[in-house]
């Protein structure tokens, strides 16, 4: 299925590519990914993502298909056929958790050779019912039988995709996530300020999607049980914005009931996060459970001191001291302590810091030249 121009020929499926932890991964990937020898095009259910301008500038393509919408997946399934064979791609990339059952089960029949599925998630809610318990089951079946690759960002994240036994294949790859250290790092004598440092207020910065995952609600209490105490900390909250995100009306409830209107704010999407976690004084993740949050890679790179909960895996720990780990079903005065505590403690070392990411496999260029290398590996045994 080689191309005439003898480029690697990718298709990455990973749902809508808006703005999020897993969208800016595969972002980092084709941003240093050497454009003459790979050609990485997306797949998306949304007609104009937030990603596509991006996505065209830098060589590639997003090529919309229609959504399952619940039970339309030999819909899907066909435009995903269609789409792989008239794109005559070498690697199909699924990021769609247990949906990659399907997506990899259709690149098979599509005569693709490499076929990697990649877990991005740990301890997510999964549902009890028979037909949610089926379709993990078929789904981890097919995953299993179809792959040829299986990347996961952690340990945990493998092991609820894939199951334990994953671990011990040749073919399982432990593949962290990625910061752009030099966008994140303070520089060395630049002096960046901290928000509100002229008026004695400090900040404190939680960023991702307002979904049940990142749990903005408890973050929105710990701001109220601050204020109670009299801290001069506002609470700036980054994510998707809009009228329909029942997690998002539950925290505008929560600033209303509680009068925080001066204290926690909402800023939506931004473009600017490493300029907001360099002038921040501390990073909040009360997250209900997550795979390896690159918000708090990136948060460690900007030097932030984080709170954060203790449901995910600890290979996102850099290992300077920066982050404290805390019990997701602490009182909430625990997490009010461990906030004061963090915008009052000096910030790790630039130097140390730096030293770790690139240790650790942290970096962009890291992560792009390990899956970039996994697939000439697949083509070459294909």
């Amino acid at each position: 299925m080689r191309s005439k121009d003898g480029k690697i020929r990718v298709l990455i499926v990973a749902g809508q590519m808006n703005v999020g932890g897993i969208e800016n991964q595969l972002m980092h990937l084709l941003r240093n990914a050497d454009p003459s020898v790979y050609q990485i095009d997306f797949t998306t259910t949304e007609a104009h993502p937030f990603y596509e301008e991006e996505i065209v500038s830098l060589g590639g393509r997003c090529i919309r298909i229609p959504g399952t919408e619940g039970t339309r997946f030999f819909r899907y399934c066909r435009a995903l056929y269609r789409v792989i064979r008239q794109g005559r791609y070498d690697v199909v990339h699924s990021n769609e958790l247990f949906h990659s059952g399907m997506v990899l089960l259709t690149a098979k029949l599509a005569g693709v050779k490499g076929r990697f599925a990649h877990a991005h998630s740990s301890n997510q809610v999964l549902g009890k019912s028979l037909a949610r318990r089926t379709y993990t089951a078929v789904m981890r079946w097919l995953i299993l039988r179809c792959a040829t690759e299986f990347l996961a960002c952690s340990t945990l994240a493998a092991e609820f995709l894939y199951g334990k036994r994953i671990l011990g294949r040749p073919n399982y790859h432990l593949i962290v996530n990625s910061v752009e250290t030099a966008r994140f790092l303070p520089q060395a004598g630049a002096g960046v300020p901290r928000q509100g440092a002229s008026d004695g207020w400090k900040t404190v910065l939680q960023v991702g999607r307002f979904c049940d995952e990142k749990n903005y609600p408890f973050s929105a209490r710990i701001a109220a049980e601050c204020r109670r105490r009299g801290d001069k900390l506002r609470f700036f909250f980054v994510g998707n914005d809009g009228s329909e995100n029942r997690y998002e009306q539950e925290v505008r409830q929560i600033i209303a009931s509680e009068g925080l209107e001066e204290t926690v704010r909402l800023l939506g999407i931004r473009k600017d996060v490493n300029e907001l976690m360099r002038q921040a004084d501390a990073f909040l993740l009360p997250s209900k459970y997550e795979g390896m949050p690159l918000t708090l890679i990136e948060a460690q790179a900007a030097c932030l001191p984080c709170v954060v909960a203790d449901t995910f895996s600890h290979e996102v720990d850099f290992g300077v001291g920066a982050i404290q780990w805390l019990p997701p079903d602490a009182p909430l005065s625990a997490w009010a302590d461990a906030v004061e505590q963090a915008v009052g403690r000096e910030k790790p070392d630039a130097a140390d810091v730096k030293a770790a990411i690139a240790q650790q496999g942290f970096d962009v260029q890291t992560f792009a030249e390990k899956i970039c290398g996994l697939y000439r590996q697949a083509i070459r045994e294909g």
